[in-house]
C-alpha cells in the first residue's frame, strides 16, 4: 500500500501511453469504425469520470479508458480529415501538370519531386490524387517548390506491403496524401514560377530556402560530406549514397542523420550559452536583467528556425518540443529535465500526427527519451557522487567522465531502441558502443558547432571555412562507420516478429521506466514474454509477391529460394531481410528453382510441386500435376489445383504467405497482405 502511495503521483505519466494504445487500436482494426463509435464511448466515459472523481481506482480505470478513446478518436478524425483520391489502377503514360511541392536530389542520379496536379490527361483537379510523387531521372536546379511543372510519366498506385504484416507503404502515403507515386518519361517542365503572393511565400519560402541551404551545402563540400552536411544542417537525406547509409545502419551511427534530442541539444545549446555568454560580458544588463531567461529565449527562438529548416521529421518535433518544455520551465525556474516533460511532448506530437505512433522514428526517438530520463532519475544519486569525485581530478579525469557519459547514454537508448530495430529493420548493431564512442566527441565538438557557424555566415557568403571543418568531421565519422561495419559480427539479423512480441516489449519497457519504486522490476515479464513468442513464431514456407513476379519456397536447408535474381527487388530485399537471412538476391536464387520458356517450378519438401507459369500453355500443363499455382493471369476455372494464387487473388488480397499445415484441407495456411492490414481507406482489398 505504501508503494502504491509512492507512485501516485506518476499515474499521470500514463495517459499518454493509454491515448497511443487508443491510436494503435484505431490502426490494428479490421475495417474503419462507424464514425459514432469513438465519440459516443469517449463521451460515456467522460461522463462517469465527472461521477467518481472521489474514488481512485474508478477514476484511474475510468481515466485510462476516456485517454484509450480519446487516442483512438484522433487517429480516427486524422485519417478523415487526410483523406484524398487515390489511383485504383496503373497507367503507362499520361500528362501531368501541377504545382512543385517538394524535391530531393538523389544519390544515385536524379531527383524525386511531389506535385500537386492541377491537371492530369485531360482530367481537371476535381477526383485527382492531392500528391504525386514522381522519380525524374535528371537533377533539376531550375524549378523551385511553387513553380508550376509539367511532365509526362507513368503511374501506379502507392504499393501494399511486399509480405503479410510487412511496412504498408499504403498507409504512410494515405497520410502524406500521396495518390499515385511513378517515374518521368520525359524531362520536367518549367510553366510559369510560383504566384509572389504572402499565401504562397508562406507556403513555399521555407521550402525554397531549404533547397537553396542545401545546394549551397553540397556544393561547397565534397560527396559524400556534402551529402551527411545538408542531413544534419536542412534534413535532406536525398543525395547520401547507399553503401554509407547502410555503414551508419550497421554501426549504430544512423541516428546522427535523423536531426532529433543531439542535434537540437548542441544546436540550441550553443546558442543558450552564447547569448548568455556575451550577455554576461555587459555587467549593467547581467546585474538588472535575467539573463538567462533572455538566453533561453534566443535559443528557442533559435531552435524554431532550425525546425523549420530542418524538414520538421517527427524525430525533429519531438525535440523541438522538448527544448521547449525545457527553456520555457527555465523561463518559470521550474525543473527542466523530467519524465512529465517527455509526456506532454508525445501527446503534443500524437495529437498533432496520431499516424506518427506506428512509425520507427516516432517508436525509437520516444523509447530512448524515456529511456534515459528514467535512467537519470534513478542514478542521479550516484552519478551526483561519481560527477563531484571525478570533476576534483583534473582534466584527464574529466575527459574519462565525458566518455562514461556517451556510453552510459550509448547503452541505454540503445537498450530501449534495440526492439524497434530489430522489428521494423530486422537488425541488432553489436558495437554501436564503440562507433558511438569515438564518432559522438567529433559531432559535439566539431561539426555541430562548425555547421552552426556556417548557418550564421551564410547569409554573408563566408560559410566555406566551417563547413570545411564540419566536413573533416564527417570524414572521420564515415571512416568510423566503414571501420566498425567491416568487423565481423557487426550486426546480428533478427527475423520477423509479430506484433504482439513489440506489443510486450513496449508495455514491459513502459512498465520498467515509468514506475519509480520496486513495483517496476514486475515490467520484465513483458521482454520475457515477448522474445518467447518471437522465437516460437513460425517462418512462411512460401512468399508470393503483389504482382506475382516474385515468389520464393523454403529449401531443405531452412532457407528462402527466390524464383528470380532480378525482378522485384525491393520484394526479395525485405523478404531476406525478415527471414534474417544476409545472403544477397543473387545467391537466394542460384538454387531449387528449375526454369524454361514456359516458367519456373520448385520442390517444397512437405508442401509438393509449386508452379510459376509465364505462359498459358505452362499454366494448363502444371494444372495437372503442381500443389500450388502462382500466375500473372487469370486461371482457367477447370485447373483443380489445391492452391490458385492468379491475378485476381493478388489484386484482390496482396502478397500471399504459406505455411504449412496439416490441420488446412489443402496442407497449406494461406495469410495475404490484406488478412493483416484489413479494409481500410489506404488498402485496396476486396473480398
Amino acid at each position: 500500500m505504501k508503494m502504491a502511495g509512492q507512485e501516485q503521483d506518476r499515474l499521470t505519466l500514463w495517459i499518454p501511453v493509454f491515448f497511443g494504445a487508443g491510436v494503435v487500436l484505431y490502426f490494428a482494426r479490421q475495417t474503419e469504425p462507424a464514425v459514432w463509435v469513438a465519440p459516443f464511448f469517449l463521451g460515456s466515459t467522460l461522463c462517469a469520470l465527472s461521477l467518481v472523481r472521489q474514488s481512485l481506482l474508478p477514476m484511474m480505470v475510468l481515466s485510462a479508458v476516456a485517454a484509450l478513446m480519446a487516442g483512438f478518436a484522433t487517429a480516427d478524425w486524422r485519417a478523415a480529415r487526410v483523406d484524398a483520391p487515390a489511383l485504383d489502377r496503373a497507367i503507362r503514360s499520361i500528362s501531368i501538370e501541377g504545382i512543385l511541392l517538394e524535391k530531393t536530389n538523389r544519390a544515385e542520379g536524379g531527383t524525386r519531386v511531389v506535385i500537386a496536379p492541377t491537371r492530369l490527361g485531360r482530367q481537371m483537379k476535381e477526383g485527382m490524387p492531392a500528391r504525386i510523387r514522381i522519380n525524374v531521372r535528371t537533377q533539376m536546379d531550375r524549378v523551385q517548390p511553387g513553380d508550376v511543372v509539367s511532365v509526362r510519366a507513368g503511374l501506379m498506385p502507392p504499393p501494399g506491403p511486399a509480405a503479410p504484416g510487412a511496412f504498408d507503404f499504403g498507409r504512410q502515403a494515405y497520410f502524406r496524401q500521396l495518390g499515385a507515386v511513378g517515374y518521368a518519361l520525359s524531362p520536367l517542365s518549367h510553366v510559369a514560377p510560383a504566384p509572389n503572393t504572402w499565401s504562397a511565400c508562406l507556403r513555399f519560402c521555407v521550402s525554397r530556402l531549404r533547397n537553396d541551404l542545401t545546394e549551397r551545402i553540397v556544393t561547397a563540400l565534397p560527396p559524400p560530406q556534402g551529402a551527411i552536411a545538408a542531413a544534419l544542417m536542412t534534413g535532406d537525406r536525398g543525395g547520401i549514397p547507399e553503401s554509407v547509409l547502410q555503414d551508419l545502419r550497421d554501426t549504430g551511427l544512423a541516428h546522427l542523420l535523423a536531426i532529433s534530442g543531439l542535434h537540437m541539444a548542441l544546436f540550441a545549446g550553443a546558442i543558450f550559452w552564447g547569448v548568455r555568454g556575451l550577455l554576461a560580458l555587459l555587467p549593467a544588463l547581467a546585474l538588472r536583467v535575467p539573463i538567462k531567461k533572455w538566453a533561453a529565449a534566443a535559443a528557442l527562438i533559435g531552435g524554431f528556425g532550425y525546425l523549420l529548416i530542418s524538414g520538421g521529421s517527427v524525430a525533429t518535433q519531438r525535440a523541438f518540443v522538448m527544448f521547449t518544455l525545457i527553456f520555457v520551465a527555465v523561463m518559470l525556474d521550474r525543473p527542466a529535465i523530467t519524465m512529465r516533460n517527455v509526456a506532454l511532448a508525445a501527446m503534443i506530437v500524437m495529437v498533432l500526427t496520431p499516424e506518427a505512433v506506428m512509425e520507427a522514428s516516432f517508436q525509437m526517438s520516444f523509447s530512448a527519451a524515456v529511456a534515459l530520463v528514467a535512467f537519470y532519475e534513478a542514478s542521479r544519486p550516484w552519478l551526483s557522487r561519481w560527477n563531484s569525485a571525478m570533476a576534483e581530478r583534473g582534466l584527464v579525469a574529466k575527459g574519462v567522465l565525458y566518455l562514461g557519459g556517451i556510453a552510459l547514454t550509448s547503452i541505454v537508448a540503445s537498450l530501449a531502441t534495440a526492439p524497434f530495430a530489430a522489428f521494423h529493420f530486422n537488425r541488432v548493431v553489436d558495437f554501436g558502443l564503440v562507433a558511438n564512442l569515438a564518432a559522438m566527441p567529433i559531432v559535439g565538438f566539431v561539426v555541430m558547432p562548425a555547421s552552426l557557424l556556417a548557418f550564421l555566415a551564410i547569409p554573408f557568403g563566408l560559410e566555406a571555412i566551417p563547413l570545411w571543418a564540419a566536413g573533416q568531421g564527417i570524414s572521420l565519422i564515415t571512416t568510423v562507420a566503414d571501420t566498425v561495419a567491416s568487423w565481423p559480427g557487426a550486426i546480428t539479423a533478427v527475423p520477423a516478429m509479430p506484433d504482439a512480441s513489440l506489443a510486450l516489449l513496449i508495455v514491459g519497457g513502459l512498465w520498467m521506466a515509468l514506475w519509480s519504486t520496486l513495483l517496476r522490476w514486475m515490467g520484465l515479464i513483458g521482454p520475457l514474454l515477448g522474445i518467447t513468442l518471437a522465437m516460437t513464431s513460425p517462418y512462411p514456407d512460401v512468399l508470393v509477391d503483389r504482382d506475382a513476379e516474385l515468389v520464393a519456397v523454403r529449401d531443405v536447408n531452412e532457407q528462402l529460394a527466390l524464383s528470380a535474381s532480378r525482378r522485384a527487388g525491393f520484394s526479395a530485399e525485405t523478404w531476406l531481410r525478415r527471414d534474417a537471412d544476409l545472403r544477397s538476391q543473387k545467391v537466394a536464387a542460384a538454387s531449387l528453382f528449375a526454369c524454361d520458356a514456359e516458367g519456373c517450378a520448385a520442390r517444397h519438401p512437405d508442401i509438393g510441386l509449386i508452379s510459376v507459369p509465364r505462359t498459358w500453355r505452362g499454366l494448363v500443363e502444371d494444372c495437372d500435376e503442381a500443389k500450388i499455382i502462382v500466375t500473372d493471369t487469370y486461371a482457367p476455372l477447370a485447373c483443380r489445383v489445391p492452391v490458385i494464387i492468379d491475378r485476381s487473388a493478388l489484386q484482390r488480397r496482396g502478397s500471399h504467405a504459406l505455411y504449412v499445415d496439416a490441420h488446412m484441407p489443402t496442407g497449406v495456411r494461406v495469410v495475404t497482405a490484406c488478412d493483416v492490414s484489413g479494409n481500410r481507406p489506404w488498402t485496396r482489398c476486396r473480398p
